[in-house]
């Protein structure tokens, strides 16, 4: 991928002017996330030693505060796997063990995310949405939030896309030593959290509809070989803990809840099978616009929609646990519209489904995968869909970029054109300075632990 001067130079400016606003966000005075501080001092007792892997110090803590006790921080391994916290380590090593040194690698990450957004949009799309997506990115509440707290999600999400990037180009330019690179990112996706295994049925579905000669490759069946090949050791690190106990046991402390791969991947199939059994565009346009219109009227998203158009609405954010948690499975389409009214052009964006051929569903499938995983999961919150977000941002540079174009082509006259484009540029101005609004307003305090 090349990149001219001109763009690297914009590029460079979008990233340095997120890092600025990020640190600014982490100096802030705020409190610390019990995660933040498990993997804070985690990371330095892996400095010390590196098969010290618990956070079962934080008992007597808890106990002292007379909070219940989570199951998982009396276990002698914790339930997450390692990467993160090696990551810690090593910038403890580098920088000492202090909390302004272990916010340099979630927010690094998150930076990453925003060349990784542009690298995507800019291979999918060209230049123009590559860098409104890095804009979108940058600007994220999402992204930002994660990327000043000391959590996992930054870094998870950028394995993440980084191993769907490379399965793409694989599958796109026959270039199938590109999975041997998916592999690897995929098993850092997977030593970092175990959503990373998402990749997987992501991975099988894009080569599945775009390349199905990949199958053929002995290139191909190396990038999963790959990714367990990196995730062994932590396998063996669990069984020589628990023993023979060890699924038991990660499904105990991850409340992992069997039906919720098998009804992601039966909604993911279903939704590609009919786009493919209705032979005109007419009818796949018509399926899609009756599944969106059946999320955005409940009206649980309605309201989000209303609050989204308050200018002055700041959406909730704080310290009770479990504040999400009971909320319809509508929650992060309502979430999303209102941190950013540009997911509204994401969600649109869905209907380039209905178009043969199209690249947008490149970036369609691994949010469906994604949004679908958690949705049914529950225990709802926005750090949880920071990858899904991170491509629903591509495709909102992507679309609103082709109504742009649209307008241009479709207009009758340049009295016309210009009328239309000026009310267009309004409300991408609207949703801008909204955007600003809510990182301002939230997530640059820091003061949060459930957002």
């Amino acid at each position: 991928m090349k990149i001219n001067g001109p763009t690297a130079i914009f590029l460079a400016v979008i990233i340095l002017a997120a890092g600025a606003l990020r640190f600014a966000g982490f100096n802030s005075p705020h409190g610390m996330t019990w995660d933040e501080e498990f993997y804070v001092q985690m990371g330095d007792d892996l400095g010390k030693d590196p098969f010290n892997y618990n956070c079962r110090f934080f008992t007597e803590i808890f106990e002292r505060s007379n909070l219940a006790v989570p199951e998982y921080i009396s276990e002698p391994l914790f339930k997450h796997p390692p990467l993160f916290c090696y990551m810690l380590a090593a910038a403890f090593k580098a920088g000492g063990a202090t909390y302004e040194t272990a916010s340099i690698i979630p927010i690094v990450f998150g930076l990453l995310l925003v060349f990784v957004s542009f690298t995507l949009g800019n291979y999918l799309f060209g230049r123009n949405t590559g860098l409104a997506a890095a804009i979108l990115t940058a600007i994220d509440p999402i992204n930002w939030a994660c990327s000043e707290k000391i959590w996992m999600e930054t870094s998870l999400a950028v394995f993440m896309w980084l191993a769907v990037y490379f399965i793409i180009k694989a599958a796109v330019e026959k270039k199938y030593r590109l999975y041997y690179l998916a592999g690897i990112a995929s098993g850092l996706a997977v030593l970092t959290k175990y959503p990373g295994f998402l990749v997987v049925p992501i991975g099988f579905t894009i080569v599945a509809i775009e390349d199905r000669q990949s199958f053929r490759s002995l290139n191909f069946w190396m990038w999963p070989v790959i990714t367990m090949v990196m995730f062994a050791p932590w396998v063996a690190w669990n069984i020589s803990v628990y023993g023979d106990g060890i699924m038991s046991k990660i499904a105990f402390l991850h409340e992992v809840k069997p039906h919720i791969i098998a009804l992601s991947a039966a909604g993911i199939a279903a939704a590609l099978i009919m786009t493919r059994v209705l032979k005109t565009q007419a009818a796949r346009s018509a399926l899609i616009s009756i599944l969106l219109i059946f999320v955005f009227s409940r009206q649980y998203v309605l309201d989000g929609i209303v609050n989204m158009l308050n200018a002055a609405y700041i959406p909730l954010a704080g310290w009770k646990p479990g504040m999400f948690q009971y909320k319809p499975w509508s929650f992060y389409f309502r979430r999303l519209i209102e941190l950013s009214p540009f997911y509204v052009f994401a969600f649109a964006g869905i209907l380039f489904l209905a178009k043969k051929g199209s690249k947008e569903k490149l970036i369609i499938i691994p949010v469906l995968w994604s949004l679908l995983f958690f949705i049914i999961w529950g225990s709802y919150q926005s750090r949880y869909i920071l990858f899904a977000s991170a491509g629903l941002l591509i495709l909102s540079a992507r679309t609103a970029l082709w109504c742009w174009d649209k307008i241009g082509e479709t207009a009758r006259s340049t009295t016309t054109m210009v009328i239309l484009r000026s009310g267009f540029a309004i409300i991408l101005a609207y949703a801008f300075l909204r955007i600003l609004f809510v990182d301002f307003a939230v997530v640059i305090s820091n003061d949060f632990s459930y957002f």
